[in-house]
């Protein structure tokens, strides 16, 4: 017993050896590492399905021939409407997340505008919490985030 006791040891010393060196060269902190290694054997042994639809049926907020947008975090910056937003892609059938920003025309209504999206990281992360705030992510996607942070 006490031999096997010993090999356990060992073996637990070189496999933090080996994840302090992995961890310096990803520049990834090692409790993120073993996350990642825990959901990689969950999935292999099929714990977890990632291809499955864990996205619930939301209302449809607006339709157009391109998309449907599903969820919307929103930021209002002067005329300028900064959103995060979850749309399902009727081409390929797939959910996106989609970074844009809008402007209000002379009725009234949202214009969107085909240039990429600048802010700054202080109202990225205001948007940013809305946009959790409003669930335009998974919660496997926000696990996924938190394990990278």
């Amino acid at each position: 017993m006490e031999e096997k006791t010993r090999f356990n040891m060992y073996l637990a010393q070189d496999l933090d050896d080996a994840l302090n060196d992995l961890s310096e060269k990803t520049k990834i902190s090692k409790n993120s590492l073993i996350g990642l290694a825990v959901s990689k054997l969950l999935v292999e042994f099929g714990v977890i399905d990632l291809n499955k639809e864990t996205q619930e049926k939301s209302e449809v907020l607006k339709s157009t021939a391109y998309c449907d947008l599903l969820k919307q975090g929103r930021l209002e910056l002067g005329e300028f409407i900064c959103t995060i937003e979850r749309i399902h892609v009727k081409a390929s059938g797939e959910d996106e997340i989609r970074f844009a920003y809008y402007k209000r025309n002379k009725n009234d209504k949202e214009r969107l505008i085909l240039r990429p999206l600048d802010i700054n990281e202080n109202e990225l992360l205001m948007l940013f919490a809305d946009a959790v705030s409003k669930n335009v992510f998974t919660a496997e996607f926000l696990r996924k985030l938190k394990a990278i942070l």
